[in-house]
């Protein structure tokens, strides 16, 4: 694999610029500055405390752990309720109950970079999971990472789908992991067969001040075939990477979707 990313690459390009080996470079960085306890942050000092009037003992006890039971069972009674209200329209939009398979490919042609991110995602109703696997290279090097999206929450409307996830990006080499967050959307265009998604994912800031990596794509599958419960979407669309706020790589992306539900 890493021998045809390479003869891809010297056969469109022949110039090479050194992009993975800098994110690399910055990641090693991080990790060596939170193991020594260093940052290149700088410290702001914090303004002193502001003492709200202070309530009687009871009636603080009172309203803290009123508020604290009402917001978490209200949170449980919208979910309950939210969920219950997916599996009623489950029959009208039989995806929200799915697993999909992915396997993506792209190219940025500027700066001679090659992606390719197999991946699959489990959606139950106002859940979803989603697994991803990625290996982008040039010509100075690979970077291989594993992307969780842990808990994602999911708000339907009709066929538009709001979507929020915490989750973890693990980078193999150098090993280290970040935290990310995520949003974006699914609309589904069920009489054209077909589905836009745009997404947003970024990490945690590091010790070098940026964050480890900020990503947009916007998607578009198209359901060209169906072989019992499975669907087989062939996909196309945009990808823009960002490494450390100086590493960016812009991916035109191909690849097939299979859907199970």
């Amino acid at each position: 694999m890493r021998v045809f990313f390479i003869c891809i690459s010297f056969f469109l390009v022949f110039h090479c610029s050194a992009q993975i080996r800098d994110v690399k470079s910055n990641i090693k960085k991080d990790k060596e500055n939170e193991e020594s306890g260093h940052s290149d942050v700088q410290r702001i000092s914090k303004p002193e405390a502001f003492s709200p009037p202070t309530l009687g003992e009871d009636l603080a006890e009172f309203i803290t752990v009123n508020l604290f039971y009402y917001t978490i069972y209200g949170a449980y009674r919208g979910i309950e309720l939210g969920q219950y209200a997916m599996q009623v329209r489950r029959d009208k939009h039989p995806e929200t109950f799915s697993l999909e398979g992915e396997l993506l490919a792209g190219f940025d042609f500027r700066e001679n970079t090659m992606t390719l991110s197999p991946s699959v995602r489990g959606n139950w109703g106002l859940f979803a999971s989603d697994l991803r696997f990625r290996h982008t290279e040039d010509v100075t090097g690979g970077l291989q990472a594993l992307d969780w999206q842990v808990l994602m929450l999911r708000l339907p409307v009709k066929t538009l789908k709001l979507e929020y996830g915490l989750g973890f990006s693990h980078v193999f080499s150098p090993s280290k992991t970040y935290f990310d967050q995520s949003a974006g959307l699914d609309w589904r265009f069920p009489a054209l067969k077909t589905t836009l998604k745009a997404h947003y994912q970024w990490s945690q800031k590091t010790s070098l001040g940026e964050r480890y990596r900020q990503e947009t794509s916007v998607m578009i599958d198209y359901e060209a075939a169906r072989a019992g419960r499975f669907r087989f979407s062939p996909t196309a669309g945009f990808g823009y990477n960002d490494y450390f706020g100086s590493t960016q790589f812009r991916f035109v992306q191909l690849g097939l979707k299979v859907r199970f539900f």
